[in-house]
């Protein structure tokens, strides 16, 4: 427990990109779409790095939260929101998804996985959260050696504060891993599953996916 209090969250500086990464990689060491979408992973870090630090200097919708060790100055988890305030903001970077869902990287293994896995992801969120004011978890993670202490919760409460602040509704894609996190924190499964098939990929398993939702908060 004296653990889990002595680490606090602070917004993350594109400085801090290249170390989100890593510690992105550590708590996620045999994802194997990952792997399929973007390539080998000290080819897809480059990228990833470039994307994340452009996204902190560069998007007003972007909040990324870094969870750092009091003690030690170490980064142990992270989360990134999109904060769509209006519908306008959302639906332009829907239309910007969408684009970039039919252009996997040059380092993707399986081009087709990329494009898939973009696009599913893409049309359901135009289903449950098309066309209106939104607030989208896109990343959370934490470190293996830090797992388990609410700090993952803690990364989630403070993006659901600012979309209750705003009376937004908040989405996120959940893996089976996180998705007791997310009901803790509020949200509800919406009965529509993510289960993607590696194996027609020429991987193993199934990647298997919840879609999960919290209403905005009420006006009345």
């Amino acid at each position: 427990m004296s653990i889990t209090k002595s680490i606090s969250l602070h917004p993350a500086l594109p400085a801090d990109a290249a170390t989100l990464v890593d510690v992105h990689n550590d708590a996620f060491p045999d994802d194997n779409l990952m792997e399929l979408m973007y390539g080998p992973r000290e080819e897809s870090a480059v990228n990833f790095t470039e994307d994340i630090g452009q996204a902190i200097r560069e998007s007003p919708d972007c909040r990324f939260l870094k969870a750092v060790d009091d003690e030690s100055g170490r980064i142990v988890g992270w989360s990134w929101w999109s904060i769509y305030r209006d519908a306008e903001t959302h639906i332009k970077a829907q239309q910007e998804a969408l684009e970039k869902s039919t252009t996997p990287p040059a380092s993707s293994l399986c081009p087709q996985a990329y494009v898939d896995y973009r696009s599913l992801v893409v049309q359901l969120r135009e289903k449950w959260v098309g066309g209106k004011a939104v607030a989208i978890l896109q990343v959370l993670v934490v470190h293996p050696e830090y797992q388990g202490r609410g700090i993952g919760t803690r990364l989630v409460m403070a993006g659901v504060e600012e979309a209750k602040r705003l009376r937004l509704p908040a989405w996120l894609e959940a893996s089976p891993a996180g998705y007791a996190v997310y009901k803790k924190c509020g949200f509800r499964d919406v009965g529509e599953d993510m289960d993607f098939d590696l194996v027609k990929y020429g991987a193993t398993g199934m990647r298997e996916g919840y879609c999960m939702l919290m209403d905005a908060v009420d006006d009345n």
